[in-house]
């Protein structure tokens, strides 16, 4: 992922990318287990869940130098060194077809990994009937699919994909099939997930890159926070039980680290008083002791 991401900053910035690679990079990309562990162990952080992505089949960035299955096996092994700590996903574009199938089955049967990661910002919209394939074979093998559903997204992304209401057509057409709405929506989208997971029972969400907002927005945030808390499901367990806390380690750790993140999360009862919101402690240890 970090050589999408330098390619992506080196554009919007119009700067070398051996610059970005030397002066940006180090800022924002945490770069192998051993640091993802260490800043988890400062936060207290007890199980992550870590992912490359699949972004190659955008005509704007292009392939990068390790295939799609080598970045896929280095993510692997680099959990393996901490089993009880770190969980895996395969991350693949659905437009790779038969290739996308294969990887998936290998990288849950053969390296363990838990489930399945999508952005589709890279060009395709998800519920493609080319992709029912693998959905199939997600189903087949009982793993979630996880997909980014965040607006805001460097070019040459583009935020129209992340939109997750295509992300509902699957929920429908495949009903065990579990989905998970990365960013829940992040604020653009947000709204629209929670009208979707209301009447999907088998649609999930985190709040993994809502630090800006909170620090931003606060009030917002901690208001839609506590609608998200009280909105009943239609179908299914009530929408704070489908929840779950995330970081997006390490995009965001410049802004906010995942230490400060995870006390300003246990602080929102005591911090939400201020907009005449209540908040229990109990809901917020169901959101973090997932």
């Amino acid at each position: 992922q970090d050589e999408y991401t330098a390619k992506s900053i080196s554009r919007m910035m119009k700067i070398p990318i051996d610059e970005v690679y030397k002066n940006v990079m180090p800022l924002v990309w945490g770069g192998n287990a051993e640091a993802h562990v260490k800043a988890m162990d400062e936060a207290g952080i007890d199980k992550s869940l870590i992912m490359a992505v699949d972004m190659g089949l955008n005509s704007d960035v292009g392939e990068p130098v390790w295939t799609i299955e080598e970045k896929n096996e280095w993510v692997a092994k680099e959990a393996d060194q901490y089993p009880d700590k770190l969980y895996t996903l395969c991350a693949v574009d659905p437009r790779r077809g038969d290739r996308a199938v294969k990887l998936v089955e290998k990288a849950i049967t053969k390296w363990g990994m838990k489930g399945v990661k999508f952005h589709p910002t890279a060009g395709y919209y998800p519920d493609d009937p080319a992709y029912y394939p693998l959905y199939e074979k997600c189903v087949e093998l009982d793993v979630p699919v996880c997909s980014h559903t965040a607006a805001l997204i460097n070019a040459p992304f583009m935020s129209k994909y992340a939109d997750p209401i295509y992300l509902d057509t699957l929920a429908a057409k495949f009903p065990d099939l579990k989905i998970q709405l990365i960013h829940f929506g992040s604020l653009s989208y947000t709204m629209k997930c929670i009208e979707i997971m209301v009447a999907r029972p088998n649609i999930y969400a985190d709040l993994s890159g809502y630090q800006a907002h909170a620090l931003i927005m606060p009030d917002y945030f901690l208001k839609t926070l506590r609608y998200i808390f009280d909105v009943p499901a239609l179908l299914g367990s009530p929408l704070r039980d489908r929840l779950m806390f995330g970081t997006d380690w390490p995009a965001l750790e410049t802004l906010m680290n995942q230490k400060t993140w995870v006390e300003w999360i246990q602080n929102i009862p005591e911090k939400a008083q201020e907009y005449g919101l209540k908040f229990k402690q109990r809901e917020i240890k169901n959101l973090l002791y997932r």
